[in-house]
This record gives C-alpha cells, structure tokens and sequence, in this order.
C-alpha cells in the first residue's frame, strides 16, 4: 500500500487585543491579497505543523515566498490603552493618543513596562518608592494619626518628599499605637528626621520579637524578649547594638516601665571609635584627572561635595540657588539636617562656574520649576562605562543610601576601572561621607585646626579631631616633643617652676600623652608576663585576680595562717 499524504488545515493563529484570531486560509482568502513584487493575486497557502512557522504563502507568478505566522511583539497585544507612562521623562505619544505605549510584561499580569522609556512599574503600588508612590508624593494630604503612612513634611522643613514613615508591617497592633505615639513625642520633642527614622527601624526588629513571643500588652514585655532581641543582633556593629539597646532603654522609660530591670549596664557593648578614614592627596589627584570620563553633572556633584565638605544628604538636597553674595563675596549655603541649621562656606571662582554650569543643565533638562541642584539617575550599568549612553536624569533628587546614590556609584565604577590606588598602592574605599573627612582634614593640614572646625560647622572642636581630622603622628610630635624633652630633663639641669610652658602652668595634664603604659608593680608578688609589653588583660589594681600574678614567698606563711583562720571561723 502506497504511503497516505496527510492534509493538515491551512490555518494561522493571531494574538491581537481582545485574543487569538484564526484565519482559514483556504476557506476565507478571496484573492484579496497581491503578491508584494509581482502585483499578481496568484498566491497558494501551505502548512507546515512541525515548524515555527505554521503556515506559509506562495505566489505562483514569482515564487516569492513569506510567513503568515510571524511571532506578534508583547507591546502589540498586551498593549494597554488605559495606563499611561508614570515617568516624567516620557513625552512620548502613544497610539491612542496617552503619554508612552504601556504593555503587560510577566505572566502573573502585576508588572508594566513602557515602549518608549523602559521604565517597569506596578500600577496602583503603594511601596514608597515606586513610580505611582512617587507620583501621589508631590502632592501633601492632610495628616492623620490613624494611617500607617506619615509624611515628614508636615512635621519638618527643608524634608524631601522621600522621607515618610511606614508603619504597615509593624506588629501587634497595640505595639504598633505605642510606638506612633512614642514617634509623635519624639517629634514634638525636636528630634531629627533621620533619627526619627533610625528609631521606627529599632522598634520594627523589636516588634517581630514581640508578634514571635505572642505577647498581649506592654507589661508582659519581660527581661527573656529583651535578651533574644539582643541576641538577633548579635552580629552587628557594637556602635549599631548600642544605638538600638539605648533607643529601647529611652522607649520603655516614656512608656514607665522598669528600664534600668529590663535593660542592664551590661546589654550595651563598649564602643570603640575607628581612626577617620579619607582619601589622600594622590587618590583626589587621581579622580580629579580622570573626571573627564564620566558624565559632566556627576563630576560636578563630586566636585560640590568635596568642595563644601557636606553631608551626603545635605548635598542632596541642596537647593538650585544656593549661591548667595554678601558684600561682594559669594558664599554656598546649604541646609544641614543633622543639626537642622543653615551653614554656608566661602565659594572660590571655580566652585562658583561648576554650580553655575549645573544650574544650567538643570534648567536646559528640567526646567525652571525644579527646586533641586542635583537630580537622580537610573539605568547605571557598569557594562556601559564610561559613555553611560543609556542614564537617564529623573526629576528628584538623588538618593542619599550609598548602594543608590548615582555619584558614589559612578566614582567606584571609575577607581575600578581607571585602576585607581592611593599611596600605598591599594585600591581606595569611597563611600559619600568620605568626602567630608577628606576635605576636612585638607583643610586642618592648610590653615589649622579652628579653620576645620569652623569649616565644617562644629560647636566642639573635639569633634573634628575625634570624627573628621585628627592630627597626623608628624603633627603631634612637631607641636609635643620639644614640650616633652623639656619635661624629661635629660641633662638634669635646674628647672625653675617659671620655665614650665604656660598651657602647663594653668593644666598640669595639658601634656600628658597617651599612651598605654601597663603596670608592673604589684604588692605581695609579681606579673609573669613580659614586662616589655602592655597588659593584655589591663586589671590593674585588680592583678590579684590575674592566672598572671604569681605571689611572694616571703608572704606564703601569712596567707596560709590567713586562710586557715577564715576556714575555722566558717566551719564553726
């Protein structure tokens, strides 16, 4: 028997907006169709099951032949005619006449992409920082105590409209009202945004304690849950468990309890405050030269960073006429939100073209109406370093987190890839609060340390010295040692209490240094230990209690008439 020609059905499937259209060709075609380069309506339809395309024309006249089940793009029929782009650097026109061309993406239908920017969002997301969220944040609703969601802005001036305080996942809901009431008082009280939002983290972690534990009411909180909060984070930075054990101490106080029984001395570890870190005069040399490789408004957001020596969240939000003149001299002034106070610092000629040449890139992007300095960008690849081609400015200002914000993100692209050291020849750490440290300590190291202090804003200058610019070891030993031969006396000459330096005279300890000198003189005994070296264990005067002490012999026969009368004085 001869082999039997299966016939499949010339039929081709369409995705189109309201679904799939099936098309028989051989039953509906009518010749309406010519052939695109002979003009001839001679044309025959084939099916083809086993491959992607399906179903295939022919014209008989020039056998020229094309696909009818070509593959229809997502933007085509997941397109949505009732969405619009929530970028607000889309001024595309999409087909039916609304701003973009947004389709579905996905195949759970919650996800939206554009056609025209790339943008992907959520419609109708309540997370702060999505594309609806961000569009609902420009305009201030009226505050309510009830809702889970608080806008700093009612509370704080100078506050971007990125700072809001979501209380949703905060559990139980008895917990949750403490801790909103707590939060408004410590508004009331003239606490700072930042810490506001530091102590709604805190009592977050500690509430997932308090849901795990299933406990009803404040005064079940008890010394058990305050250990296994301590214990869950255990593993952070001592100066991290600190702030959070001592934002709950505060905490339990407003709300009555026993702090001082639920929170002991000993739940807070010692702090111990690291040498400042900053970046040397070789390494700024090294990305000052290389600035010409990035994009011209995130050098100039370096370049005003570095320069005023502000906080990365005070340059952020830096406003677009920060230049002002005073008496013929022109000054950056600048909002502080650490201490919630206007600063300004002298602007050099330089300083003033690069905030000028940026106010007129914001303003050619923007417009007039942007009230910011410095705006954020999206799609930073590295795989697109150093053309960058596909960023994109976006209407907000930047974003102060390290792993966000484009500046920092952009400048350790460049160190890695320009092969970027420092004087030692490693690879330098740059994170946005470096640039405080390094020009303070420029600074110090030009005109003094009054210079610094003033420079950056402090009311102590023992802050400057103990965060941002301590003195080098060449500093200290110019300014200390000619003190310090004197005091030694080495050549025991008469020294007449008058010769003595004058900031000695009026402090005695005004010279003291320090230094870690372990004791090695103990009554009754000895250290075992070399002496050449410091203490490892540092009891002293409590060395009696050390494996290390070893005792006298002259005194062995006291201690064991000693010990003898103590243990006939218990047994009776």
């Amino acid at each position: 028997m001869g082999k039997i020609k299966r016939q499949y059905r010339v039929i081709s499937v369409h995705q189109t907006f309201n679904g799939q259209l099936k098309v028989n060709w051989k039953r509906e075609y009518k010749k309406e169709f010519l052939c695109p380069q002979c003009n001839e309506p001679r044309i025959k339809f084939h099916a083809h099951p086993k491959t992607l395309c399906r179903v295939s024309w022919c014209c008989i006249a020039c056998q020229l032949t094309g696909s009818l089940t070509q593959r229809v793009p997502a933007y085509i029929f997941r397109y949505r005619s009732d969405l619009e782009c929530p970028n607000p650097n889309c001024q595309e026109i999409g087909n039916d006449g609304q701003k973009g061309w947004i389709y579905q993406i996905g195949k759970k239908g919650k996800l939206f992409t554009c056609r025209f920017c790339g943008v992907g969002f959520i419609p109708n997301s309540s997370h702060p920082s999505s594309w609806h969220s961000r569009q609902n944040q420009q305009k201030l609703s009226a505050f309510k105590f009830d809702e889970d969601t608080w806008d700093l802005r009612h509370f704080y001036e100078n506050t971007t409209n990125r700072k809001r305080l979501n209380f949703h996942d905060i559990k139980p809901d008895w917990y949750k009202f403490q801790v909103k009431k707590y939060i408004q008082f410590q508004i009331n009280s003239q606490s700072s945004a930042e810490s506001i939002l530091h102590f709604l983290s805190y009592f977050r972690q500690f509430g997932a304690i308090i849901q795990q534990k299933s406990i009803g009411s404040i005064t079940k909180i008890n010394r058990e849950v305050i250990l296994q909060f301590i214990d869950s984070i255990r593993t952070q930075a001592s100066t991290t468990i600190y702030k959070k054990v001592h934002a709950l101490k505060q905490f339990f106080e407003w709300l009555e309890l026993d702090s001082n029984y639920l929170i002991r001395s000993r739940d807070f570890p010692k702090l111990s405050f690291n040498e400042s870190n900053w970046l040397d005069e070789v390494t700024r040399k090294a990305i000052e030269e290389k600035l010409c490789k990035i994009p011209a408004p995130i050098a100039r957001h370096y370049q005003v960073e570095l320069w005023t020596a502000a906080r990365p969240e005070d340059i952020c939000s830096m406003n677009f006429d920060c230049l002002k003149e005073e008496n013929g001299k022109w000054y950056v002034r600048f909002y502080e939100h650490k201490v919630a106070r206007w600063h300004q610092i002298f602007a050099s000629r330089t300083i003033r073209q690069v905030i000028e040449t940026q106010q007129q890139w914001i303003q050619q992007t923007f417009g007039s109406d942007y009230p910011y300095l410095f705006c954020h960008f999206r799609a930073i690849k590295k795989t697109s370093y150093p053309t960058f081609t596909n960023i994109k400015p976006l209407p907000e200002p930047p974003r102060n987190d390290v792993n966000k914000n484009p500046m920092v993100r952009i400048i350790r692209m460049l160190i890695e890839q320009e092969d970027i050291c420092d004087a030692n020849g490693q690879t330098p750490s740059f994170t946005g609060k470096i640039t405080r440290h390094s020009r303070l300590q420029e600074v110090r190291s030009q005109y003094g340390l009054e210079a610094a202090q003033l420079y950056a804003d402090h009311q102590k200058s023992y802050t400057t010295v103990q965060h941002y610019a301590p003195p080098t070891k060449e500093q200290i030993a110019k300014v200390d040692l000619p003190f310090q031969e004197l005091l030694m006396n080495t050549d025991n000459k008469f020294l007449p209490w008058q010769s003595l330096p004058e900031s000695l005279l009026k402090n005695p300890k005004a010279h003291e240094l320090d230094l870690e000198i372990a004791p090695r003189i103990v009554v009754y005994g000895h250290c075992a230990l070399d002496p050449k070296i410091p203490c490892p264990v540092n009891l002293f005067p409590k060395c009696y209690g050390c494996s290390s002490f070893r005792p006298s012999t002259s005194i062995t026969s006291l201690r064991t008439s000693v010990s003898r009368r103590e243990t006939k004085i218990s047994r009776s």
